[in-house]
């Protein structure tokens, strides 16, 4: 008798992409959860932001920071049990000539609609009841796709970051432990909440998807252009706006430099996700 013929890896993928899908949808729980995250975390930020939230610098800044922690939040905890959870099964069917590149491209893709999904309905509502302010970056009007686009990177991202957590633990438990850590970090190091401007907590906060994801939304919203509370009479007893010493170059509405920084984020997605695929082949040592 001839061997049983291999199923190839794109074969793999989609069949693993179809039992992903099929979980998801019989799980009425996760799919309502999925559904309502962003509906609620959307409806919640949109009322507790000040009037007139996109007037000055400082409401701004903060919205928009609070708009990305959440973003960061759904993001990480789509994925963040998604390969330990199933550890023992993925050990079998990888001894059994599963592919990982396989297994992580199928989460990698459902995770990716999911996303397109959630950060649609957290922009929509965001954008309309905050009133985003225009944006004529890279292209005239569709100020809404660019925000979108932004939010999209920002929650992939995160996802793929949940994704790499997860296919590095052995069980939810410490998946759940780690994650409020990493969360603390990408706030602590988003250049809001404290100044990190010069120094070496600069240069790490470069690794960090906050920081990015607030330059894109800064540039996006052109938050360098608004107003501050902050003012001081010079010598001719005119007042002047102290502007922020991160809004100098990080929000700074150029379009050459919001395309760099949607590619930064897609980079992390790419490298979070062969990070994955690299710390998962060490599941045949895996002692459970």
């Amino acid at each position: 008798m001839g061997n049983k013929k291999e199923v190839g890896g794109c074969r793999q993928m989609l069949i693993m992409m179809q039992r992903n899908f099929e979980i998801i949808i019989n799980n009425k729980a996760k799919l309502m959860m999925i559904a309502l995250f962003p509906i609620v975390i959307g409806l919640l930020l949109s009322y507790v932001s000040r009037k007139n939230t996109f007037e000055c610098f400082e409401n701004a800044s903060s919205a928009l920071f609070a708009i990305t922690s959440a973003v960061i939040y759904i993001g990480m905890f789509n994925s963040l049990t998604e390969i330990c959870k199933e550890r023992s099964i993925v050990k079998r069917e990888y001894m059994t000539n599963m592919k990982i590149p396989s297994y992580i491209m199928s989460i990698l893709l459902v995770q990716a609609i999911i996303c397109l999904i959630q950060s649609a309905m957290l922009t929509g509502i965001c954008y309309t009841l905050l009133d985003f302010p225009s944006s004529n970056l890279l292209f005239s009007g569709g100020s809404f796709i660019k925000y979108y686009i932004s939010v999209f990177l920002i929650m992939y991202a995160a996802d793929a970051m949940g994704m790499l957590i997860s296919s590095i633990v052995k069980t939810n438990e410490i998946a759940n432990l780690i994650a409020p850590i990493i969360i603390i970090v990408q706030l602590v190091l988003s250049g809001v909440l404290f100044k990190v401007d010069g120094g070496v907590m600069e240069v790490v906060s470069k690794f960090t998807i906050s920081h990015w994801g607030m330059s894109a939304l800064g540039r996006t919203a052109h938050l360098n252009g608004m107003i501050t509370r902050a003012v001081f009479e010079d010598e001719t007893g005119r007042l002047q706006s102290i502007m922020p010493t991160i809004s100098e170059s990080t929000y700074d509405a150029i379009g050459s430099e919001l395309l760099l920084v949607w590619l930064i984020l897609l980079l992390f997605i790419v490298v979070f996700a062969i990070l994955s695929m690299l710390f998962l082949r060490r599941i045949e040592k895996d002692a459970r």
